[in-house]
């Protein structure tokens, strides 16, 4: 049981080769369109959608920094484009599309895949080692169903989804092709963040990882007692302690400085069903500890990010 770190590969718009959820959420901005207050614009070139500020707004590039910012605003970031919600580095952002969402990626060397904040009941993945080559890894249906603690519940409860999933061993060619196909029974397919990368084991986790849920929700009882919650996101953080060589400290305490401030997969067992908690998405920190001449102990936490 290893305490690891996937390391996600920043999806360019050159490793796109094709996905199903077409980017038609708007219509592109064009610098020889006038735009009333409100009116919403994508752009092709950072994937993400604009809100006009201000009316009479024309010819002012929405991707540029100074017409989001000064004493005039004239366009407001929103979000990501539907294309692309799965392939930013937020967890909160959904692609929504029709069954089945497929996605080819020529994202270069990984040995990894994380699906997070998922809507969706299976899923598969199958790699080319180059988009010419023959298959080399199929993986087959990977159902995304709960384990079922006992026959009363098999029989009686109803299915429930895991909302996220790491799948580990791909093989790491280096111009591979990965087509990630997801599938949902009834309904729209939604996915949250598809993270490929490669993943960078820490060390040998000791038993006592923890799971914390938390919530944003806002909570407030007045002086006469009544209670009112504005409901919002939920996550989870996660501390974990592993042990490791000290021959193998300088390279651990590297990889956790390297991503302090990316958000990343954190693993403190990577058995998906079972363990399902102890794969949080989030920013990691971590004290390490030169136990003795032989061993060091590496303490993480990691912030779940929504």
């Amino acid at each position: 049981m290893a305490l690891s770190v996937l390391i996600p590969t920043t999806i360019t718009t050159a490793m796109l080769t094709s996905s199903s959820i077409p980017e038609t959420d708007y219509a592109a901005w064009s610098g020889a369109t006038t735009y009333a207050l409100g009116d919403r614009v994508i752009s092709t070139t950072t994937h993400r959608i604009y809100e006009s500020a201000a009316g009479s707004n024309l010819n002012k590039d929405p991707t540029d920094i100074t017409n989001r910012s000064g004493a005039t605003i004239w366009w407001v970031d929103v979000a990501p484009t539907n294309t692309w919600a799965m392939l930013d580095d937020v967890n909160n952002t959904q692609s929504t599309g029709s069954t089945p969402i497929v996605v080819v990626l020529t994202p270069g060397s990984i040995n990894s895949i994380y699906l997070g904040n998922l809507v969706a009941y299976s899923f598969s993945v199958v790699i080319k080692d180059a988009p010419v080559a023959n298959i080399v890894y199929d993986s087959g249906t990977v159902f995304l169903g709960e384990p079922i603690p006992d026959y009363y519940e098999y029989f009686f409860s109803p299915f429930k989804s895991l909302v996220n999933y790491l799948l580990t061993g791909l093989p790491p060619y280096t111009d591979c092709e990965v087509t990630i196909t997801i599938n949902n029974n009834t309904g729209d397919v939604k996915c949250g963040i598809l993270s490929l990368g490669m993943l960078n084991q820490l060390g040998r986790t000791v038993l006592g990882a923890s799971a914390k849920p938390k919530t944003y929700s806002y909570i407030n009882t007045d002086a006469f007692g009544n209670t009112s919650i504005v409901r919002r996101k939920a996550t989870t953080d996660m501390t974990a302690t592993c042990t490791l060589d000290v021959q193998e400290a300088s390279y651990v305490l590297s990889v956790v400085q390297t991503v302090l401030d990316i958000p990343c997969v954190w693993i403190a067992n990577d058995e998906c069903s079972l363990y399902n908690g102890l794969i949080v998405f989030g920013l990691g920190s971590g004290d390490l500890t030169y136990t003795d001449s032989t061993k060091a102990t590496l303490s993480l936490t990691v912030q779940g990010l929504i």
